[in-house]
């Protein structure tokens, strides 16, 4: 059964997801959807900071973004909204979301695990992200 996972350090970004999941259309990108994520996230339990990137579907978040399979294991989904990521990183080629295609991985925490035993972090494809282009990083989040 899945768990929450996203609570002590994350509440108020969690309530704030969940409203914004349930009540915010983002669009899908055209080509190249524009802007950058900004705003400074919570920062995580080893002291990494965060930062805000608009998701415009509710997606998978996996294992690893590396080119192997068993990396592609989902372990979480994160939710449609305003959500926090800490780094990405190239990766093997993201799932083709609305015609958006990329090979860029960005790290977050799930909102839901669904893998028994996982932690909830991982990694979501750039092509969930509003501010993400075709086959670029997501402009305004750091390289890992």
């Amino acid at each position: 059964m899945p768990t929450a996972r996203k609570s002590g350090f994350l509440t108020t970004s969690l309530a704030t997801a969940a409203v914004l999941a349930g009540t915010l259309a983002l669009a899908p990108p055209a080509g190249a959807a524009g802007g950058s994520c900004a705003g400074a996230g919570p920062t995580t339990p080893w002291g990494q900071p965060t930062v805000y990137c608009d998701t415009y579907v509710t997606a998978s978040v996996t294992q690893g973004n590396t080119p192997f399979e068993g990396d592609s294991r989902e372990v979480g989904i994160l939710y449609a909204g305003h959500n926090w990521f800490t780094c990405q990183l190239k990766g093997r080629d993201n799932p083709v979301i609305q015609g958006a295609r990329n090979n860029w991985w960005l790290t977050t925490l799930a909102d839901v695990v669904t893998r028994p035993g996982a932690s909830g972090w991982g990694s979501f494809p750039a092509t969930a992200v509003v501010q993400g282009n075709d086959w670029e990083p997501v402009p305004g989040v750091p390289l890992c």
